[in-house]
């Protein structure tokens, strides 16, 4: 019974590359914009609403996701758009004067 409770207890990691989430909806969704925007939306609230450690798991993993958006091909308003999220999301996680922008 004790096991029980220690298991319900624990959060998931969405961030982990095993059971994450956020790493099939980034695999299937990363050449629509609507669904990009979604996701870094998402990770810039964790960031918002979580302490420093968290901010700097999600500012890592923020890395990879920006690192799938440089190898596509984005329209000129989509890219702004998300370089904007991307913007807001780099202060939610503190990083002032960090970015990771799509060129």
């Amino acid at each position: 019974m004790t096991n029980f409770f220690l298991h319900a207890k624990r959060r998931p990691n969405l961030l982990n590359h095993d059971t994450g989430a956020f790493y099939q909806i980034r695999h299937y969704g990363k050449e629509d914009v609507s669904v990009m925007s979604a996701v870094i939306k998402a990770l810039t609230v964790i960031a918002e609403t979580n302490r420093s450690a968290i901010k700097n798991d999600v500012w890592v993993f923020s890395s990879y996701i920006v690192e799938g958006l440089q190898k596509e091909e984005w329209l000129k308003m989509d890219e702004e758009f998300l370089n904007q999220l991307l913007k807001n999301l780099a202060k939610a996680c503190e990083k002032k004067g960090a970015s990771m922008l799509i060129e």
